[in-house]
């Protein structure tokens, strides 16, 4: 998959019912998660300047309007934190679909190995096994902290 440029930006549309408390974003909004016994491997976002963008977000949506978070590719791409001297770090690759041109992901990575699902393969090689629950929030919580600087809804796209 590609890298995308710094320069971009990607979106994130977020379910209030399971990612947002009282209009705050929470950490479950970058969630990996287990599907049909298949781990997901990337967080799904939008490419925001990609041609197919407007018409992919809307179909994607279904007319709910679901509030979105914008994300700065550069800002996490520069992203990096450590856990117990290892360094997490997270790329955005695209990953167009059938359905979704502009569909993108970002890769999660802790000591080079990648983060899928619910971590577990990644934090045992590393002997992180007891706080991995743990370590997997501060993970995702640096991510929020991007997110939440702006937040739309799909019909602020429109």
């Amino acid at each position: 998959m590609t890298k995308l440029s710094s320069l971009e930006n990607v979106v994130r549309v977020i379910f209030p019912s399971t990612m947002m408390r009282e209009g705050e974003l929470l950490p479950a909004a970058f969630k990996l998660r287990e599907r049909d016994g298949k781990a997901e491997t990337y967080v799904s976002v939008f490419r925001q300047y990609h041609d197919t963008f407007v018409s992919d977000i809307t179909a994607f949506d279904k007319a709910q309007n679901l509030p979105c978070a914008i994300m700065n590719v550069g800002e996490i791409h520069a992203s990096s934190l450590f856990v117990e001297a290892n360094e997490v770090k997270y790329s955005v690759l695209a990953f167009p679909t059938a359905t979704y041109a502009s569909h993108a992901g970002i890769v999660i990575r802790i000591a080079g190995i990648p983060i899928e699902g619910n971590g577990t393969k990644a934090f045992t090689s590393l002997g992180i096994g007891e706080c991995s629950a743990f370590h997997l929030i501060a993970i995702r919580r640096h991510l929020v902290e991007i997110a939440k600087k702006r937040i739309t809804t799909v019909n602020g796209f429109l």
